[in-house]
């Protein structure tokens, strides 16, 4: 191996290793440019979806925000996904010892979720 025609032949490996792993980064950083555009194209609809939730929550009055266990001041943080309610009953049940009237009820508990 420590013959004279054994240099050329491990410069031209390291010539060919070289070129093949700068045509992966090529390849790679390729691929990461054609994902561009799908991706903005996704964060341009979830950013639309998240701001007509906020429009639409903002449009609620207080009343109807508390029937949902939120504030005015917690619909920003809901909206991104930072609080999730524990729950979000489909039929409120009236507590034992009250009417169906009643309009104080306790607030549903958040969680943080990121």
């Amino acid at each position: 191996m420590n013959s004279m025609n054994s240099i050329p032949e491990l410069e031209a490996k390291a010539r060919a290793l070289r070129a093949e792993a700068f045509g992966a980064m090529v390849a790679g950083a390729a691929q990461s440019l054609a994902a561009l555009p799908k991706k903005a194209i996704a964060a341009i609809g979830q950013w639309a979806a998240q701001r007509k939730a906020y429009e639409e929550l903002m449009s609620l009055d207080d009343r109807q925000l508390r029937d949902m266990g939120l504030s005015r001041s917690e619909i920003p943080a809901v909206v991104a996904g930072n609080l999730m309610p524990d729950s979000f009953p489909n039929e409120v049940a009236p507590l034992a010892g009250e009417t169906a009237n009643a309009n104080e009820r306790p607030q549903a508990k958040l969680r943080r979720v990121a």
